[in-house]
Parts: C-alpha cells; sequence; structure tokens
C-alpha cells in the first residue's frame, strides 16, 4: 500500500547520498524519483501513517533508509539543476528558470544527489510556496526482525505456498501486460513529432519519463508542456 506523506526536506528525508531521476518541472510543480532515502521519523510523519502500521512499527522497527520514493514539490517559484562532469560528459549541463512570484528573502532548499541517468553528480536548487511530499510505500517503512522474516518466508508451510502460486502468477502476468502496453503506448508517442502532442499525450510523456533515457528528448517535452500553461 502506497501513501503520500507531507514532509521536511533535509530533516525528515535527507537525499544527499541517495540516487536520483532527472527532476520533471510541469505545471508549477517539480516531480523527481529518490532512492536509498534517509528517513526520519517525526511526529509529523507519526501522524499521516495509518493505526495498522503504527501498530507494526510498535511491534518491529521502523527502517531508517527508505529504497525508493517518488518526491513531489509544489508550487515552486525558481530551480537550478546542475550536473557535474563524468565521462560520458564532458561539459557541466544547467537548468534553471526563476518565476515572477520568486522571493529573494526566503530560504532555497537544495538536495546533492547523484543522478541515475545520466551518471553524474546533481545538485538541486528551487524555492517553493507549496508542499513537498513522499509517496512511499507503507510496507517500505517497517523492519522486521530476521527471526520473523525466517519465519515468514523461510519455514512457510509448502502447502500455502501452493495455494498463491497461481494467483501470484495471474497477477504478474496482468502486471507484465500492463505494464508493455503503457510501454507501447510511450514508444508511439515518442515516434511522432514532438510539435504534433496533444495536451494530453505530453502529459502521459511526462508522467512515464522514467521509460525515456533520451534526455534532449524530455528537455524539448517539457518546454511543450509549456506551451499549454
Amino acid at each position: 500500500m502506497k501513501i503520500k506523506l507531507k514532509v521536511e526536506p533535509n530533516w525528515e528525508i535527507w537525499i544527499y547520498e541517495s540516487y536520483s531521476t532527472v527532476p520533471i518541472i510541469t505545471n508549477g510543480t517539480m516531480i523527481f524519483g529518490a532512492y536509498n532515502v534517509d528517513f526520519k521519523m517525526t511526529a509529523n510523519i507519526w501522524k499521516q501513517l495509518p493505526e495498522e502500521y503504527k501498530r507494526k512499527i510498535y511491534k518491529y522497527n521502523w527502517k531508517k533508509v527508505i529504497k525508493s520514493m517518488l518526491i513531489t514539490v509544489t508550487d515552486i517559484t525558481a530551480y537550478s539543476f546542475c550536473f557535474g562532469n563524468n565521462i560520458k560528459l564532458k561539459n557541466s549541463i544547467m537548468m534553471k528558470e526563476i518565476y515572477k512570484n520568486f522571493d529573494k528573502n526566503k530560504w532555497v532548499e537544495y538536495f546533492i544527489p547523484e543522478c541515475d541517468f545520466p551518471k553524474a553528480p546533481m545538485s538541486i536548487y528551487f524555492q517553493y510556496l507549496g508542499e513537498v511530499y513522499a509517496e512511499v510505500d507503507l510496507d517500505e517503512l517497517v523492519a522486521i526482525s530476521d527471526e520473523e522474516n525466517s519465519f515468514q518466508y523461510g519455514i512457510m508451510p509448502k502447502q500455502m505456498k501452493a495455494s498463491n502460486y497461481r494467483k501470484e502468477r495471474e497477477n504478474n502476468t496482468g502486471k507484465l501486460e500492463q505494464i508493455y502496453n503503457e510501454q507501447l503506448i510511450i514508444k508511439n508517442l515518442i515516434n511522432k513529432n514532438i510539435d504534433e502532442l496533444s495536451k494530453e499525450e505530453t502529459q502521459k510523456v511526462l508522467e512515464n519519463f522514467l521509460l525515456i533515457d533520451d534526455l534532449k528528448y524530455l528537455l524539448e517535452v517539457i518546454k511543450k508542456s509549456k506551451e499549454f500553461e
């Protein structure tokens, strides 16, 4: 089960030694994926959790590092992304924009993760008037002890595994078909001329940016999306 938590950057989530995707900016919102994120359980986070998971955390523990999360920052007033040098990137790359509602007296937040593509150090600076959300899998928050984990996955009766096998196979097949169809749709959209993309198609591409490894193409699509604002 996934949940979107309202978080405080650089306090409840810590991304300095994490990996990140290239941020996508659309309609004043910044979205990017982050991996191996340091996580702090605060009173703010705790009150947002369902009671079921509060009980699980009481019984076991909570993880201090989350494998993956989707981070959304709303109502941004300025941003700057900079990619450092590496073997493939002979020169650094910078993207930035400052909007009319930028407040020079307001704090500018920043993350310094490692970008997964292109593979290079990256700095993300931004100012925002809205909120920062982290979408995480609730099961990722719970750290089950080695003893309990061994019982659940190592000593589970074979009969239970057999009864669940068909259901799991059917679910996995459905997921694979869904992923394949989604990838096929995105592939067809990429083959279209960017100028011919509709607003809905442009949004579809941006929502599936992780399936696209062409940074230049993504930047052109972002520019295209601004025409619809």
